[in-house]
């Protein structure tokens, strides 16, 4: 079974809002899904491309997971938030963890 990587550079534009309403709720929307964070910080050292100002990187057993958690009715009670306290040019992907190059 390949992991799964949630990965997320956004630019927090109110990061009180976005910590409250958001950031301090997700934890409990990632157990059912046995998601962990690997990687949560604003310390980002932007080397190319669009600069976020926050790097959150959470790893899932597989991709399901990883979908079932960000379909999952618990996420898109407070998915709005995250996007109302982001720049729209937030970068959100969900990887697989295996090598194809």
């Amino acid at each position: 079974m390949t992991k799964a990587y949630v990965i997320a550079h956004p630019k927090v534009t109110d990061m009180e809002k976005f910590g409250s309403d958001f950031a301090s709720k997700v934890d409990a929307t990632l157990v059912p899904f046995e998601g962990k964070f690997l990687v949560r910080t604003p310390d980002v050292l932007h080397q190319e491309g669009e600069k976020g100002n926050f790097t959150v990187i959470i790893e899932f057993p597989d991709k399901e997971k990883a979908m079932g958690w960000f379909n999952s009715e618990e996420h898109q009670k407070i998915v709005d938030h995250r996007r109302k306290n982001t720049d729209p040019s937030t970068t959100f992907v969900i990887v697989e963890g295996n090598t194809t190059i």
